[in-house]
Order: structure tokens, then sequence, then C-alpha cells
């Protein structure tokens, strides 16, 4: 359990007036961590309360505020508004952020929302609400149905579920909860497909469903008094209540999976990045709650929040009220602002302090003619007038907001640029270039579906938007969704026949193959398509521009080093170093460590030791990190640098302050997996420049002089597989810390929803090295051994998931069945699921690398197969390194026997792992792979 931190604060509640109640919470101390993180604030509903609590992040601190509404239920925030639902009312506050920075205390806040207006509904049991482009859509629970407002009539019913047969205010069915999709009401939940009056409440604890709503039809049936269903990273999601389970759909099937188990009602559910924010609740001795399965564990049920990893699905911060509050309802939050400021429509009652906008004397006209929305539209579509005026206003603010945006994006402030950029299209709806820097704001902060309905809307105002043709052919491909992606690329190179159009739809791959053919073929037409740039002479500058860095090539198992070359010669960056820059003699040589990726990482995992335990009296280093990471192992690369240089999203920007450094050796830790670094890889920086098998493939630069391997890696064929000239020195020339298990009680079988019984064997390697060759073997093993079970990850996209899976079915559909996916999961589980499995796999054409380092510590047997690349021969070098070969197959058949053989023999494990556990401490924290490096560095910069 998290260190908790207890608070207090005095609360005047609904059902109290005239005396204050006692507010007292506690909270995790990773809770303050996971806030700061997501430069957001977070919003809480409480209907029994009829409070707004906003909480905030300033100074490293936790920030409180509670704001009176009565009934406080569901919340829509949007860039320009947000919306409160509460008793017989809708009420509306406005984004003032613009004065937040002046708000007492001087520089807490960065956002700011003021109430303006409210809307009278009546009674209407207004649950949640969502804004749908400009309108309020309201899930109307006591007539239900999903409704809209206007300021002539109480509602206006846009929609009812089939079997609500007439509008009246009698709470049928108990419509709850709206998940929204691209703009779009998708799903529902009710607590049971009834038309009677209050005909929900009979058999509450079996009848709740998710209706699809354009459809009518029930999703899955079977939830007891479910909330909150939420349409995120191409899933739905949905709190079923009852059992305070959050769960995942699968919209094939209706089957529902439990991601994680929470100890209250949970109601109220909010997604951003990799976190789910669940809202808990105690319940109430009524005949609503009775009956229900949690109530059963009533006296340890809490009021709060819970915040859940969706890698792992585990529970990593907590925020608890202990007195004062007893119901959760809605979880928001305000994204890119990390304290915002909010006032209710009482501010004598939420203690908060009278702010006055009042328009400037200036202002005043403009304001009046906007305010007459009517007059001021037509006068736009007629002879300019007043309305002219604010529409030349709206464009001039919009392109300030656009502006400010992509210089947030650019310096990395992602939450706060996308709030920008999405104030700026609320002023200019029309403009498709705001539109895509939304889509790319919202790439980077992991919401690839949002983006990629921003893209669309982008292509839908101009159909020819070069950019968002780019952009969308390329989140597409990157989804799974080859074919789609690639006829947007297409499209944008025959409006646009630039070359870097023709290189993107030239190196576009699938992620996941259907099958060997398929493979053959997509690898036929790339290298027919970048010979095809070489011989017309296609060349890109990649001086101030980024290229695209083919990444996915290198998993279809074939020799890169001619197809590397080529783009070699179509990517053109200055292949000399600036003589007003050479390194000038000096006692200590300087030596730049160069990737995107020196945080917790796989790359930081490879790379920190090395750079700590370099001896200083040889070397001056300095670490050049892509961004500014906040880890604690990207911490320790700072703090093992001699000079330590965060490089901006910009390839002129970031070539500048590389050459600045005036290094001697520029070493880059990986190639080909960061846009940025890979376009670097093509400018000559420093004197000597080398690359080392991070990205285990050759570069196809002019500008790399040496790819740093090993004898323990390579065949003796391997110079014709790199560009660079290949050095094979004797160790690894890495330091790796060896991996601890640190969850205490360790993590079982059970615990990650695997079978207890059977045999296990795992391959939790990313699904894109899935190759369709080693289907083969995966069924092989599950026909020869019918207890056993193979378990692979997730993909950090649903949509590889699907595919292989897909692939799976049509290829061995006799034992696809036992090939069981789970959720990513942290480091310290990771280990812990490492040492469940009875046998871990290498995939065959491309193995493990870090994943082989940590198999090896836990004392798990791993079968590998060795290949004629380097990228499949890290386990065997491993092996090599401690001498022990039991495990290095000779062929797939032997692959086969020997999972197996280890799977089924008790004794033959433990004989293993017992010659494991003797000699494995030779693969960490070595000195002489460090020593060996300073070696290879001297030779080279001599």
């Amino acid at each position: 359990m998290n260190k908790q931190d207890n608070h207090s604060d005095d609360e005047v509640t609904k059902d109290e007036p005239e005396r204050m109640r006692e507010v007292r919470y506690r909270h995790s101390t990773s809770f303050t961590d996971v806030l700061r993180e997501l430069q957001s604030t977070l919003l809480i509903s409480t209907y029994q309360a009829g409070k707004l609590v906003s909480i905030g992040v300033h100074d490293n601190a936790l920030q409180f505020a509670f704001h009176q509404f009565d009934q406080a239920m569901g919340m829509a925030v949007g860039p320009e508004r947000m919306a409160i639902g509460a008793k017989g009312q809708v009420w509306f506050l406005q984004n003032n952020s613009q004065i937040a920075s002046s708000i007492a205390p001087n520089g807490r806040y960065d956002g700011c929302y003021l109430t303006r207006s409210a809307l009278a509904t009546g009674s209407i049991h207004c649950h949640e609400i969502c804004w749908s482009d400009n309108e309020l859509w309201v899930v109307n629970t006591l007539f239900s149905c999903l409704c809209t407002l206007h300021e002539d009539f109480n509602f206006v019913p846009r929609w009812q579920p089939p079997f609500i047969k007439s509008l009246a205010a009698e709470d049928r069915c108990h419509l709850n909860g709206l998940a929204m999709d691209q703009g779009r009401a998708r799903f529902v939940t009710v607590m049971a497909e009834s038309n009677q009056a209050a005909g929900w409440r009979e058999a509450k604890s079996t009848t709740g469903c998710i209706l699809d709503v354009t459809s009518g039809n029930s999703v899955t049936r079977g939830l007891a008094m479910p909330h909150s269903p939420r349409w995120y990273q191409n899933r739905l999601w949905v709190l079923n209540s009852g059992h305070g389970t959050l769960e995942v759909v699968d919209l094939k099937t209706g089957n529902r999976d439990v991601v994680a188990r929470m100890p209250g009602y949970a109601r109220g559910l909010a997604f951003i990045g990799p976190f789910a924010f669940i809202g808990l609740s105690r319940i109430r001795e009524t005949a609503v709650f009775g009956g229900v399965p949690i109530s059963e564990k009533r006296h340890e049920l809490k009021c709060g929040i819970g915040v859940v990893d969706l890698r792992n699905g585990q529970t990593v911060a907590t925020f608890e009220f202990e007195s004062g509050v007893e119901e959760i309802f809605d979880v928001q939050f305000v994204q890119g602002a990390r304290c915002t400021y909010l006032c209710g429509p009482r501010p004598d009652q939420d203690g908060a302090q009278d702010i006055w906008i009042v328009p400037r004397a200036d202002q005043v006209d403009a304001v009046v003619a906007r305010s007459r929305k009517t007059l001021a539209l037509a006068d736009s579509h007629g002879n300019g007038g007043n309305g002219a005026a604010v529409a030349t206003q709206h464009a001039t603010s919009a392109l300030d907001l656009l502006r400010q945006g992509i210089e947030l994006q650019q310096a990395r402030r992602t939450h706060e640029a996308l709030s920008r950029l999405q104030q700026a299209s609320q002023l200019d709806p029309r403009s498709a270039e705001i539109l895509n820097h939304i889509g790319n704001a919202l790439q980077d902060v992991d919401r690839q579906a949002d983006a990629i309905d921003a893209y669309r809307r982008s292509i839908e105002l101009d159909s020819q938007y070069i950019p968002a043709l780019q952009n969308l052919g390329y989140v597409l491909v990157s989804q799974g969704f080859t074919e789609e992606g690639r006829s947007h690329l297409e499209k944008a190179l025959r409006l646009k026949p630039a070359q870097i159009n023709r290189v993107l739809l030239s190196t576009v791959l699938p992620i996941i193959y259907s099958s060997e053919q398929h493979l053959r073929a997509c690898r036929q037409q790339i290298v027919r398509d970048v010979k095809s740039l070489v011989d017309d002479r296609v060349e890109l500058d990649t001086t101030d521009t980024l290229v695209p860095t083919n990444f996915f090539a290198v998993y279809q198992g074939e020799n890169d080093r001619d197809l590397h070359a080529n783009l070699g010669s179509v990517y053109q960056g200055p292949t000399r170093i600036d003589e007003r820059r050479t390194p000038k003699p000096r006692a200590r040589p300087r030596v730049g460590f160069l990737s995107a990726y020196f945080r917790d990482h796989t790359i930081g995992r490879l790379n920190l030791g090395r750079i700590q335990k370099l001896d200083r009296s040889k070397f001056e280093v300095s670490v050049l990190s892509v961004g500014r990471h906040n880890d604690p192992m990207a911490q320790s690369f700072v703090a093992a640098a001699d000079q330590f240089v965060a490089l901006p999203r910009d390839v002129a920007a970031a070539r500048r302050l590389i050459a600045e450094q005036e290094l001697d050796l520029l070493f880059f830790a990986d190639v080909g997996m960061d846009a940025l670094t890979y376009s670097l890889a093509f400018s000559r920086m420093a004197a000597i420049q080398c690359v080392t098998w991070g990205h285990p493939v050759t570069t196809g630069s002019r500008c790399m002089d040496y790819f740093l391997s090993s004898e323990l890696l390579e065949t003796p064929a391997a110079d014709t597989h790199y560009t660079e000239k290949l050095v094979r020195r004797p160790t690894l020339s890495t330091y790796y810390y060896r991996p601890r298990r640190t969850n205490n009680p360790p993590k079982e079988r059970r615990d990650f929803g695997l079978p207890e019984d059977g045999h296990l064997y795992l391959c939790p390697q990313t699904l894109f090295k899935m190759h369709p060759e080693f289907d083969g073997v995966l069924a092989q093993i599950l026909r020869n051994d019918p207890t056993g079970r193979i378990i692979l990850i997730e993909g950090r996209v649903p949509n590889w998931t699907n595919l292989l899976k897909q692939r799976f079915q049509r290829e061995m559909p006799d034992v696809a069945h036992r090939i069981q996916f789970i959720l990513p999961q942290s480091n310290a589980n990771f280990l812990d699921l490492l040492a469940a499995a009875d046998v871990m796999l290498d995939p065959i054409h491309f193995g493990g690398g870090n994943t082989s380092y940590e198999a090896l510590a836990v004392g798990v047997p791993l079968v590998t197969l060795p290949g004629e690349y380097m990228r499949s021969r890290i386990t065997r070098a491993l092996y090599q390194k401690i001498g022990i070969m039991d495990l290095v197959a000779s062929s797939k058949e032997h692959y086969v026997a020997l999972a197996i053989e280890f799977a089924n023999n008790r004794s033959l494990r433990e004989n293993f792992l017992t010659k494991l556990n003797a000699s494995v401490n030779v693969l960490f924290e070595d000195e002489n792979e460090v020593r060996d490096l300073e070696n290879f560095l001297a030779e080279a910069i001599c």
C-alpha cells in the first residue's frame, strides 16, 4: 500500500445548511504523482453532498476546492465551456483561463472556469451529459431518453430505447450512462429493458445492459446496475457497479473481461493517457441497493477515487473521503490545466473570491453585436457590418491560438497545446489546418482514435488538404489499417507529387501480416518501390526534415542491407563536419550518447550502466536526450551525464545543438525507432559516428562509420548485413543491472487470470515480432501438449491484437482457443509473470533482448532458435556467455521438442535452473563489458 496523506476541510452540506460538516480525506502519495504527470485537474461531482470537487497540483502538492451545486451529477468539459447537471437545471461555466495566472494567490492557477448561466430543465433526473461539438447531450433518466437542450423547452427528446414505447416521467429502465464516439452518441447503459414505471427495480442485480444507440440492440446483458459506459482506445468499457468492477466488452460476442475490482460501488469513469479514474461510493441502507452483490461487503466499501493502470489492471493510486462525502457521481478532467480555478453559482458558499469579467470600452460594440447572434450571422453573409467585424475578430483570435498551440506542441507541452488548439477550433470550426494540428496533439497524448477523427474532419472540410491526408494515412497504417491508410497516402501523392509523399507511400508496411504469402508480397513491393526511388533520383534533404523510419521492415526476417542502403541514397544530409566546429585536441575525448529513449525503456536499461560506469578520467560524456523525461531512470541519465542536453523535436535545431557539443564521437544507442534520431543519422555531426544494436539493423547511412556488435552475436558472414564497418567485440559492451522481483507477496498465475493447472508457454513480446512462420511452431506445441496454453501480451494498439487473433484462427483453428492474451504489465508484475511460466518462447527471426535478460534473471527456461541475423541471436549470445546451451535449438522441430520436454519434465527444469542460478550472474553488472566499450571508443577516436 502506498503511503497515505490525511487532510480535512470544513464544508456545509446541502442537508446541513446551518452548521459545518468536516470533510476528511486521505490519498496515496502516488495520487499526487499521477495527477502531476497528467498535467490535468480532476473534477468529482457528489450528488448527496451537493458539491463539485476540483483537485489540482501546484508546487508538487494537491490543491482542493469545493463548489456548491445542488445535487451535482453529470459533468461535461469542453475547451470553451463546462456543463454541470444539477437539481432541476444545467449550469454552464465559461473558460476564462486567460486570467488564471492573475487569480490570488498569483501563479497557483493555469485554468479558470466561471459560472455564467443555467437552463431550467425541471427535475428530469439528469445523469450523464456530453458535448457533441457545440451541442450538449443529456441522459434524461426520468423520461428514459437522450435529449438536448433548448431555451424554449425543458428538453428536446432525441433518442429512446426501442422498448420504451412512449415518453413518460416514469424512470422505466433507469437509463443512466452515455458513451460518445467521435462526437456521436454510441452506447448507453440501462438497468433493465423495461417499459414499466420503475420496472428496473425488480431484478436490478442481473438485468443491466448496454445498448447500441444506432441499432437499439443490446451489446451485452447480465450487468448489476451498470454505469459510465465509455469508448476509449477503440474499446467499450463499463462499470459493473453492483460488483464494483471495471470491465471491457467484446462487441462481437458480448462477453466481458474484468480489468479491475474496486472496493466500492463504482460510478463515474474518466480515462486519460494509460489511466482510468474510477469513482467509488459507499452504499446507503435503502431498497435501491438491496440485493446488489456488493452490498454483502457494505462495511468494507470506500468512497473516493481508484486509479487503474490499463496496461496491467493494477490500482496505482487512491483517494478516499473518510467523512463528509459518501457517494461519487461523476469523474471528469480539465486536461492541460494542472490547477483549475472554478467559481460555482454562489461563490459565498464555495469560499471563492468574486472574479469580474467586463469588456473594455473598445470591445463593447463587438460584444453587443456577438450577443445578437441571428443578426450577426445575417450580417456576416450580407454586407459586412458588425457580424463581419466579429468574424474577423474570431479569425484573428483563432490564428493566435493556433500559433500558441503549435509552439506548445514544439515545447512538448502537449496537454496545453491541445487545449489552445481546441479553443481555436471553436472560434474557427471550418479550419482544416486547426483540426490537423489537433490531430497531431491528440497523437502526442496517445489518443490515436480521437486523432484519426480529427484528421477525418479536417479532410471533410478540405478534401485536398495534404497534411491531414498524410497524417491520417500514416496513423491508420500504424494502427494496422494498412490499406485504408495507403489509400489516403496515394491521394496525397496524386494531389501533390512531392518526394516526401512518394517516400511515405513507398515505405508503408503492415504491422501484422495475414500470412507468409502476404509477408513475401509486401517484401517484394517495398524492395521494388524503394529501388524505384533510387532509379528516379528521388532525394529528401534531412538537414531540416523528418523522414519515415522504415521501422517495421526488420521484422520481415530478411537481409535489410540493400534496402536500407537504397534509403540512404534517398535521404541526404551533410556528410562532412563543419570545420568551424571541428573538435580541438583535448586530454579527455568527448563522447555523446544519443537516443529518444533514455528513460524507463529497453534502450534505457541497456545504456544507463554503460554511461554511468565509463571512466571519467578517460572520457567526457554528453547525454543527448530527445525530450526531457521525468521517471527515475530518466533522472539517473541526467545525473550520470557530464553534460545533459534535451533536444527539441526539430531536426535543424537538434543537429545544431549536437554539433555545438564538439564531440569526438557520437554514439547512437538506436537508429530506426524514432523519426528524429533516424533523420539525424544521415547527417555528420561528429568526426566519428557509430551505432549499436538498440535497434538491431543497419542504418544505411553514409555518415555512420561503425556498427558496434559482438563476436557472441554475429555469424562469419555478417559483414554483408551492414553498410557500416561491423565491429565484433568479445563482449556485448553494455552494463545491465540485474532485475529484481519486488512484489511482496509475488503475483501468481491466478493474479493474471491464468489457469493454475496445465503448462504455460509464455511469449511476452510485442506483437509485430510474431512472424507468420512462427505460427506453425506455436500450433505444433499446442497440438503436442494437450494441457498447454500459450500466453501473449495484448498489443499497444487493440487492432494489432484483433488482426493476430484472426490470423491464428485461420492458420490453426483447432488450437487457437488455447492462445490467451493478457493486458500489458508493470515491470514488477511482468517479472512475476515470467516466473509463473513453465517455459518462455523466443520468437524466431526477431527474438528477445531486454526480455531475455529479465527471463534469465528470474530463472525461467527460455527456448530460442538463432537465425542468420543478429536480431535473432541475442538470447543465444546470453546463453553462450553463461556457458549453457541446453535450450538453443537447431531447427523448428528441435525448438518444439525442447519447449514440450522442459514444460512437461519438472526434474529437467529444476536441473536446468540449478545450472542457470550458478552462472547467470555473469550477465549482470559486468565491469569487463564497460572496459571493452572503452577500448572500442579509444580505438575508434584514434
